[in-house]
């Protein structure tokens, strides 16, 4: 067998193929078949454990269940029926829940990859979701089980069904009603920003839409009001690209391109040595002496930097 602190190690190293990695290491069995009101369970069999997964399922839920299957082995404890992610009710069922999510999103990974800066915004959610390969909803539930590390107060996904009606709610501890939560839903999805709202106990909770499939979620962060009125990296962007560009339309798609180039072809890089890469390909001979030195301004190697953050590391 293997200690949850391994696990996690090898599920680090071999990222974002942790779990996959582990049931090798594991010597599980992971089979797929149709299976009717759960998402899978396992069975040990002598030296042999046997995974079993809805083959029906998309593929970032299953890698879920793949996971939280795995961290019963690894835990010794004995699994239940899975049916919905972070919507356990026991002691072991909500333990298999947090480690499969740290097997799936390690916390040096997940730190690279949000970034340094709060609030965190939709676009970062859905960045560190596409690197891990999971879903954005799985994402922001991790967001919540790090708030300490993340510098979070508190933080909540908290779900609704496509009429908008209040579902449930994953939590550590952030505090609302279900009436309060539903009074938010309409004004955060038509909002183009982070929604910050005071909260009554001096903080701000800042609130974002989050892509989901079955549901539609909002992440509530809770936050000083100081941090929480710090723009997002995305309001960052919008206001830096604005300034850059202006009515430049020509030269802010020939940048776009450039910096689409860049993270497709260095998304292994760290962002300082894409910048570099970025650098020597263009900044040499591409666009006028202006353009050249707007991007050379420090306005304008911020904005590459955050560009080019959403496919490359901070670390």
């Amino acid at each position: 067998m293997i200690s949850r602190e391994q696990a996690l190690a090898l599920s680090a190293s071999a990222f974002p193929q942790g779990p996959e990695a582990l049931a090798k290491r594991l010597n599980a069995r992971v089979e797929f078949s149709i299976l009717s009101g759960c998402e899978g369970w396992c069975v040990r069999r002598g030296e042999v454990s046997v995974v079993r997964i809805n083959a029906t399922s998309a593929p970032t839920r299953q890698r879920f269940t793949l996971a939280h299957e795995l961290a019963h082995l690894i835990q010794g404890t004995r699994p239940d029926v899975l049916r919905e992610p972070f919507r356990s009710v026991t002691a072991d069922e909500k333990a298999a829940d947090q480690l499969a999510s740290e097997l799936l999103i390690p916390n040096e990974r997940a730190r690279a990859y949000l970034g340094q800066t709060l609030p965190i915004d939709a676009k970062r959610i859905e960045r560190l979701a596409n690197a891990a390969n999971v879903s954005p909803i799985m994402a922001a539930c991790r967001i919540v089980s790090m708030t300490t590390e993340l510098g979070l107060q508190n933080a909540a996904v908290v779900f609704f069904d496509g009429n908008g009606s209040y579902k449930w709610r994953y939590s550590t501890g952030l505090k609302f009603t279900d009436d309060e939560a539903t009074r938010l839903y309409p004004k955060v999805i038509t909002s183009t920003s982070p929604l910050r709202v005071p909260n009554g106990d001096g903080n701000t909770i800042v609130c974002s839409a989050i892509n989901a499939q079955q549901y539609v979620a909002l992440l509530l962060q809770l936050l000083s009001p100081d941090i929480a009125e710090q723009l997002t990296i995305e309001e960052r962007t919008q206001q830096l690209r604005a300034l850059l560009f202006r009515e430049d339309y020509s030269f802010q798609q020939s940048v776009a391109a450039s910096i689409g180039w860049i993270r497709t072809t260095f998304a292994h890089l760290t962002v300082e040595n894409a910048l570099a890469e970025f650098d020597k390909k263009y900044l040499q001979s591409k666009w006028t002496e202006n353009q050249r030195q707007k991007l050379l301004s420090p306005e304008g190697r911020e904005f590459l930097r955050l560009e080019l953050a959403k496919s490359c590391r901070n670390d």
